[in-house]
């Protein structure tokens, strides 16, 4: 699931409680604010963030830009057989 956003400079998106879903950058620049991160973001058309807590998260336009925000982040494949391989352990409930 997810939902499309129109930015614009100086009207910033709010977004609470949203940890691990997506902002994906579908045109123009977005500017990503988000709570208890040191830096800033900035998103090109074509790049994703992962918002990292539950924290207040401001997403503004450099002009103006589309956004997507996607449900929640998903590991990708190769990452889940490299942790099965590496911490086999922690993700398979037989080892328990």
């Amino acid at each position: 699931m997810h939902t499309d956003h129109e930015l614009r400079s100086e009207r910033p998106l709010r977004l609470e409680k949203s940890h691990a879903r997506v902002i994906e950058c579908l045109s123009g620049t977005a500017w990503i604010t988000a709570y208890a991160q040191f830096e800033d973001y900035v998103l090109r058309s074509g790049e994703r963030y992962t918002i990292p807590n539950d924290g207040l998260v401001l997403v503004e336009a450099v002009g103006s830009g589309h956004i997507r925000v996607h449900g929640t982040a998903t590991p990708r494949p190769a990452l889940l057989r490299w942790l099965n391989l590496a911490l086999p352990h922690t993700l398979n409930a037989s080892n328990t």
